[in-house]
């Protein structure tokens, strides 16, 4: 037999084992436990890591697009600044244009009724002178003197349309005292049949009929009466031969005597 201290020794070697490999089992778990929390956390750092790189990519790119909308709503401040600029300026000639028009039709009112004023006193004039032109001007001016008005201060037309025929009658008595008209007229005399006649115009100035068959010649002038016709047979021969000259069919150029009124025709 073994001695009792022997054995006891061998117990106390056997227990202390135990309790070593107790000991370490149990460091042995405790490592695990704190490797496994490691892990734990390791795993949940990483993903805080992608998160947050994650949400930074995304910032990113909403920073990128908040730049964007930033310079696209500048750009459109800009140009709503140049719009409103251009609108200011457009109003501001827009406004000098409305009184520079309300300026001119101010003119043009004032100048209207000077040429309204002008029309009343030209036209009853014209009025009072169609009797006294000689025949073809009369014809001439007739459809003129058609459109005349009868009453200058109540007529409806424009003063544009009167001013038109105010000018055409009076550029057509202009051609006419400019030029020698011969032709044929229908003239009536006191106590006397009315008899076809060759007349020569020269302008206003002069005027001189001679009968076909050379019995009688005369004078024309315009009177307070009207156009007139004065009766001088002697002056046949050159009247005749005034006519010819005029429409080219005498040969001889010489000079011709016939008489000029100069009374001065009535206003």
């Amino acid at each position: 037999m073994l001695p009792a201290t022997t054995i006891q020794m061998k117990r106390f070697k056997t227990i202390a084992l135990l309790g070593v490999t107790a000991g370490f089992w149990c460091a042995v778990g405790v490592a695990d436990e704190r490797l496994a929390d490691a892990r734990a956390a390791v795993t949940q750092w990483v993903e805080v890591e992608r998160t947050i790189s994650r949400e930074a990519f995304d910032w990113e790119d909403k920073q990128r697009l908040l730049t964007d909308l930033v310079a696209v709503a500048r750009s459109q401040v800009e140009s709503l600044k140049k719009e409103i600029a251009e609108a200011n300026k457009a109003s501001g000639l827009a406004e000098s244009r409305r009184a520079e028009l309300v300026s001119k039709r101010n003119d043009n009112a004032e100048l209207s009724a000077i040429v309204e004023k002008f029309l009343v006193e030209v036209e009853g004039r014209l009025r009072g002178m169609k009797s006294r032109f000689p025949g073809p001007l009369a014809d001439k001016l007739a459809p003129l003197t058609r459109r005349l008005p009868d009453d200058s201060a109540k007529t409806e037309l424009g003063v544009g349309a009167r001013m038109q025929t105010v000018m055409g009658f009076i550029a057509e008595i202009q051609r006419f005292d400019t030029m020698v008209s011969v032709g044929e007229e229908l003239l009536e005399f006191e106590g006397r049949e009315p008899r076809e006649v060759r007349t020569i115009h020269f302008g206003l100035g002069a005027s001189f009929f001679v009968a076909a068959d050379g019995s009688d010649a005369g004078v024309g002038r315009s009177t307070a009466d009207g156009w007139t016709w004065e009766s001088r047979p002697a002056l046949a021969a050159v009247v005749t031969e005034a006519i010819a000259t005029a429409e080219g069919r005498s040969r001889e150029a010489r000079f011709l005597a016939l008489p000029v009124v100069t009374k001065e025709v009535a206003k």
